[in-house]
Protein backbone atom coordinates (compact mmCIF):
# COMPACT_ATOMS: atom_id res chain seq x y z
CA UNK A 1 0.00 0.00 0.00
CA UNK A 2 1.42 3.37 -0.94
CA UNK A 3 1.66 6.43 1.28
CA UNK A 4 -1.23 8.00 -0.62
CA UNK A 5 -3.38 4.94 0.08
CA UNK A 6 -2.49 5.17 3.77
CA UNK A 7 -3.47 8.82 3.87
CA UNK A 8 -6.70 8.18 1.98
CA UNK A 9 -7.56 5.42 4.43
CA UNK A 10 -6.76 7.80 7.31
CA UNK A 11 -9.07 10.50 5.96
CA UNK A 12 -11.85 7.90 5.68
CA UNK A 13 -11.27 6.83 9.28
CA UNK A 14 -11.40 10.41 10.46
CA UNK A 15 -14.77 10.78 8.75
CA UNK A 16 -16.01 7.86 10.83
CA UNK A 17 -14.67 9.45 14.01
CA UNK A 18 -11.75 6.99 14.45
CA UNK A 19 -8.08 7.26 13.54
CA UNK A 20 -5.36 4.71 14.15
CA UNK A 21 -1.61 5.06 14.12
CA UNK A 22 -1.58 2.43 11.38
CA UNK A 23 -3.10 5.01 9.04
CA UNK A 24 -0.03 7.23 9.29
CA UNK A 25 2.77 6.10 6.92
CA UNK A 26 5.36 7.76 9.18
CA UNK A 27 4.41 5.61 12.16
CA UNK A 28 5.42 2.04 12.84
CA UNK A 29 3.56 -0.22 15.23
CA UNK A 30 5.79 -1.61 17.95
CA UNK A 31 6.16 -5.39 18.04
CA UNK A 32 5.45 -6.33 21.64
CA UNK A 33 7.38 -8.67 23.93
CA UNK A 34 4.97 -11.22 25.37
CA UNK A 35 5.09 -13.82 28.08
CA UNK A 36 3.53 -16.31 25.67
CA UNK A 37 6.17 -15.53 23.07
CA UNK A 38 6.15 -19.05 21.72
CA UNK A 39 2.57 -18.81 20.51
CA UNK A 40 2.18 -18.83 16.76
CA UNK A 41 0.11 -16.46 14.65
CA UNK A 42 -3.62 -16.49 15.24
CA UNK A 43 -6.03 -17.36 12.40
CA UNK A 44 -7.51 -14.51 10.42
CA UNK A 45 -10.94 -13.34 11.50
CA UNK A 46 -13.92 -13.75 9.22
CA UNK A 47 -15.04 -10.67 7.26
CA UNK A 48 -17.16 -8.38 9.39
CA UNK A 49 -16.13 -10.03 12.66
CA UNK A 50 -14.29 -8.15 15.38
CA UNK A 51 -10.57 -8.51 14.88
CA UNK A 52 -8.90 -10.58 17.60
CA UNK A 53 -6.02 -9.21 19.63
CA UNK A 54 -2.72 -9.62 17.86
CA UNK A 55 -0.32 -12.41 18.73
CA UNK A 56 2.86 -10.96 20.12
CA UNK A 57 6.06 -12.04 18.35
CA UNK A 58 8.89 -13.75 20.15
CA UNK A 59 12.18 -11.91 20.78
CA UNK A 60 13.83 -14.08 18.12
CA UNK A 61 11.20 -13.13 15.57
CA UNK A 62 11.58 -9.48 16.50
CA UNK A 63 15.33 -9.63 16.02
CA UNK A 64 15.01 -11.33 12.64
CA UNK A 65 12.13 -9.29 11.27
CA UNK A 66 13.04 -6.31 9.10
CA UNK A 67 11.62 -2.96 10.04
CA UNK A 68 12.44 0.37 11.55
CA UNK A 69 15.69 0.72 13.50
CA UNK A 70 15.67 0.08 17.22
CA UNK A 71 17.87 0.84 20.19
CA UNK A 72 20.47 -1.74 19.15
CA UNK A 73 21.66 0.88 16.66
CA UNK A 74 23.47 2.43 19.61
CA UNK A 75 26.03 -0.32 18.96
CA UNK A 76 26.33 -1.83 22.39
CA UNK A 77 29.96 -2.92 21.93
CA UNK A 78 31.55 0.53 21.47
CA UNK A 79 29.34 2.11 24.14
CA UNK A 80 30.17 -0.54 26.74
CA UNK A 81 33.81 -0.65 25.68
CA UNK A 82 34.19 3.11 26.11
CA UNK A 83 32.59 3.03 29.56
CA UNK A 84 34.79 0.09 30.60
CA UNK A 85 37.90 1.94 29.40
CA UNK A 86 36.96 4.95 31.55
CA UNK A 87 36.60 2.67 34.57
CA UNK A 88 40.04 1.15 33.89
CA UNK A 89 41.70 4.57 33.55
CA UNK A 90 40.14 5.85 36.79
CA UNK A 91 41.15 2.70 38.70
CA UNK A 92 44.73 2.75 37.38
CA UNK A 93 45.10 6.44 38.23
CA UNK A 94 43.95 5.83 41.81
CA UNK A 95 46.07 2.74 42.40
CA UNK A 96 49.09 4.31 40.72
CA UNK A 97 48.89 7.32 43.02
CA UNK A 98 48.42 5.05 46.05
CA UNK A 99 51.57 3.08 45.17
CA UNK A 100 53.47 6.31 44.52
CA UNK A 101 52.59 7.50 48.02
CA UNK A 102 54.23 4.50 49.73
CA UNK A 103 57.15 5.75 51.79
CA UNK A 104 56.21 9.40 51.27
CA UNK A 105 54.79 10.71 54.56
CA UNK A 106 52.10 13.33 54.09
CA UNK A 107 51.38 12.36 50.50
CA UNK A 108 47.70 12.32 49.57
CA UNK A 109 46.10 11.01 46.40
CA UNK A 110 44.96 14.05 44.38
CA UNK A 111 41.26 14.64 45.04
CA UNK A 112 40.11 14.55 41.37
CA UNK A 113 41.36 10.98 40.87
CA UNK A 114 40.91 9.58 44.36
CA UNK A 115 38.30 6.85 44.51
CA UNK A 116 36.12 6.50 47.56
CA UNK A 117 35.52 10.21 48.14
CA UNK A 118 32.91 12.63 46.87
CA UNK A 119 33.18 15.48 44.34
CA UNK A 120 35.66 13.86 41.97
CA UNK A 121 35.75 12.39 38.46
CA UNK A 122 34.61 8.93 39.54
CA UNK A 123 31.59 10.43 41.33
CA UNK A 124 30.61 12.29 38.16
CA UNK A 125 31.07 9.14 36.06
CA UNK A 126 29.04 6.97 38.43
CA UNK A 127 26.24 9.54 38.50
CA UNK A 128 26.24 9.69 34.69
CA UNK A 129 26.10 5.89 34.49
CA UNK A 130 23.15 5.75 36.90
CA UNK A 131 21.32 8.33 34.79
CA UNK A 132 22.08 6.37 31.62
CA UNK A 133 20.66 3.20 33.14
CA UNK A 134 17.64 5.16 34.40
CA UNK A 135 17.00 6.40 30.85
CA UNK A 136 17.27 2.88 29.42
CA UNK A 137 14.85 1.59 32.03
CA UNK A 138 12.45 4.42 31.18
CA UNK A 139 12.54 3.40 27.51
CA UNK A 140 11.83 -0.20 28.46
CA UNK A 141 8.98 0.99 30.70
CA UNK A 142 7.44 2.96 27.84
CA UNK A 143 7.46 -0.16 25.66
CA UNK A 144 6.25 -2.63 28.31
CA UNK A 145 2.81 -4.01 28.96
CA UNK A 146 0.81 -1.93 31.35
CA UNK A 147 0.68 -4.44 34.18
CA UNK A 148 4.51 -4.34 34.37
CA UNK A 149 5.12 -0.72 33.54
CA UNK A 150 5.04 0.63 37.08
CA UNK A 151 7.79 -1.80 38.09
CA UNK A 152 10.07 -0.60 35.28
CA UNK A 153 9.30 2.98 36.30
CA UNK A 154 10.22 2.07 39.89
CA UNK A 155 13.59 0.73 38.71
CA UNK A 156 14.18 3.83 36.59
CA UNK A 157 13.35 6.19 39.44
CA UNK A 158 15.58 4.18 41.79
CA UNK A 159 18.56 4.66 39.45
CA UNK A 160 17.77 8.37 39.13
CA UNK A 161 17.64 8.78 42.93
CA UNK A 162 20.97 6.99 43.34
CA UNK A 163 22.46 9.24 40.64
CA UNK A 164 21.38 12.27 42.66
CA UNK A 165 22.77 10.75 45.84
CA UNK A 166 26.17 10.15 44.20
CA UNK A 167 26.70 13.90 43.95
CA UNK A 168 24.67 15.06 46.98
CA UNK A 169 26.02 12.35 49.36
CA UNK A 170 22.73 12.17 51.25
CA UNK A 171 23.48 8.61 52.28
CA UNK A 172 26.47 9.87 54.30
CA UNK A 173 24.18 12.18 56.30
CA UNK A 174 21.63 9.40 56.86
CA UNK A 175 24.41 7.06 57.96
CA UNK A 176 25.78 9.61 60.42
CA UNK A 177 22.36 10.08 62.00
CA UNK A 178 21.87 6.32 62.42
CA UNK A 179 25.45 5.84 63.65
CA UNK A 180 25.21 8.53 66.35
CA UNK A 181 21.69 7.54 67.38
CA UNK A 182 22.20 3.78 67.73
CA UNK A 183 25.96 3.62 68.21
CA UNK A 184 26.61 1.26 65.30
CA UNK A 185 30.14 -0.07 64.95
CA UNK A 186 32.28 -2.57 63.09
CA UNK A 187 30.87 -3.47 59.70
CA UNK A 188 27.94 -1.15 60.42
CA UNK A 189 30.07 1.93 61.12
CA UNK A 190 28.80 3.35 57.85
CA UNK A 191 25.23 2.80 59.01
CA UNK A 192 23.46 3.98 55.84
CA UNK A 193 24.00 0.39 54.70
CA UNK A 194 21.11 -0.74 56.92
CA UNK A 195 18.24 1.13 55.20
CA UNK A 196 19.92 0.65 51.83
CA UNK A 197 19.84 -3.15 52.14
CA UNK A 198 16.16 -3.05 53.13
CA UNK A 199 15.21 -0.88 50.15
CA UNK A 200 17.22 -3.02 47.72
CA UNK A 201 15.53 -6.17 49.03
CA UNK A 202 12.06 -4.65 48.55
CA UNK A 203 12.77 -3.46 45.00
CA UNK A 204 14.34 -6.81 44.09
CA UNK A 205 11.34 -8.74 45.42
CA UNK A 206 9.00 -6.59 43.33
CA UNK A 207 10.98 -6.45 40.09
CA UNK A 208 13.40 -9.37 39.80
CA UNK A 209 10.93 -11.96 38.40
CA UNK A 210 9.87 -9.49 35.72
CA UNK A 211 13.47 -8.62 34.80
CA UNK A 212 14.46 -12.28 34.47
CA UNK A 213 11.92 -12.76 31.67
CA UNK A 214 13.77 -10.31 29.41
CA UNK A 215 16.78 -10.85 27.13
CA UNK A 216 19.96 -9.62 28.77
CA UNK A 217 18.53 -10.19 32.24
CA UNK A 218 21.51 -12.09 33.59
CA UNK A 219 23.87 -9.29 32.60
CA UNK A 220 21.68 -6.84 34.50
CA UNK A 221 21.57 -9.14 37.54
CA UNK A 222 25.34 -9.71 37.40
CA UNK A 223 25.95 -5.97 37.17
CA UNK A 224 23.68 -5.31 40.13
CA UNK A 225 25.46 -8.01 42.15
CA UNK A 226 28.92 -6.56 41.39
CA UNK A 227 27.69 -3.07 42.24
CA UNK A 228 26.19 -4.20 45.57
CA UNK A 229 29.34 -6.16 46.41
CA UNK A 230 31.25 -2.90 46.21
CA UNK A 231 28.64 -0.48 47.53
CA UNK A 232 27.56 -2.61 50.49
CA UNK A 233 30.10 -5.40 51.04
CA UNK A 234 33.37 -3.52 50.61
CA UNK A 235 31.88 -0.31 52.03
CA UNK A 236 31.08 -2.14 55.27
CA UNK A 237 34.63 -3.52 55.37
CA UNK A 238 35.97 -0.01 54.86
CA UNK A 239 33.87 1.21 57.78
CA UNK A 240 35.30 -1.49 60.04
CA UNK A 241 38.86 -0.59 58.96
CA UNK A 242 38.25 3.10 59.54
CA UNK A 243 36.89 2.40 63.02
CA UNK A 244 40.09 0.52 63.90
CA UNK A 245 42.66 2.90 62.42
CA UNK A 246 40.91 6.24 61.94
CA UNK A 247 43.25 6.84 59.01
CA UNK A 248 41.69 7.39 55.58
CA UNK A 249 45.10 8.16 54.05
CA UNK A 250 46.67 4.76 54.75
CA UNK A 251 47.63 2.52 51.86
CA UNK A 252 45.29 -0.26 53.04
CA UNK A 253 42.30 2.06 53.24
CA UNK A 254 43.04 3.57 49.81
CA UNK A 255 43.26 0.11 48.25
CA UNK A 256 39.98 -0.97 49.85
CA UNK A 257 38.21 2.27 48.88
CA UNK A 258 39.56 2.02 45.34
CA UNK A 259 38.39 -1.57 45.01
CA UNK A 260 34.95 -0.62 46.31
CA UNK A 261 34.51 2.20 43.78
CA UNK A 262 35.92 0.08 40.96
CA UNK A 263 33.37 -2.65 41.70
CA UNK A 264 30.57 -0.08 41.74
CA UNK A 265 31.58 1.43 38.39
CA UNK A 266 32.18 -1.98 36.80
CA UNK A 267 28.76 -3.17 37.99
CA UNK A 268 27.11 -0.14 36.41
CA UNK A 269 28.82 -0.83 33.09
CA UNK A 270 27.81 -4.51 33.13
CA UNK A 271 24.22 -3.56 33.96
CA UNK A 272 24.21 -1.01 31.13
CA UNK A 273 25.30 -3.75 28.69
CA UNK A 274 22.38 -5.89 29.79
CA UNK A 275 19.90 -3.01 29.59
CA UNK A 276 21.04 -2.10 26.08
CA UNK A 277 20.41 -5.69 25.02
CA UNK A 278 17.12 -5.74 26.89
CA UNK A 279 15.89 -2.52 25.30
CA UNK A 280 16.88 -3.65 21.81
CA UNK A 281 15.38 -7.12 22.27
CA UNK A 282 12.13 -5.84 23.74
CA UNK A 283 10.87 -4.73 20.34
CA UNK A 284 11.33 -0.99 20.78
CA UNK A 285 10.95 0.60 17.36
CA UNK A 286 11.72 4.24 16.70
CA UNK A 287 9.28 5.85 14.24
CA UNK A 288 9.95 9.45 13.39
CA UNK A 289 9.76 11.57 16.51
CA UNK A 290 8.10 8.94 18.68
CA UNK A 291 6.61 5.50 18.83
CA UNK A 292 3.20 3.94 19.17
CA UNK A 293 2.33 2.10 22.34
CA UNK A 294 -0.34 -0.54 21.74
CA UNK A 295 -0.12 -2.22 25.13
CA UNK A 296 -3.40 -3.19 26.75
Amino acid sequence: MTAQDHLAQGHGAQGRGAHSADDDPATVVIPRYAEDAGAGPRPAAAPGAASPSRAEPSPEAQAAAPGAPHLALLRRGPVVGTAAAIVAVLALAHYGAAVYGIGRPGFEIPAPIRLGTELNISTWFSSAMHLTNAALLALIAANSVRRERWRWILLSLSCAVVAMDETAANHEQVGWIIHTTFGTSGFLTYAWIIPAVVLVAVVAALCLPMVLRRPGAWLVVAGAAVFLLGAVGLESAGGALFEQTGDVQSFAYNVLAGTEETFEMAGLVIAMAGLLRMAGGSGLRIAGAGFVDRSR
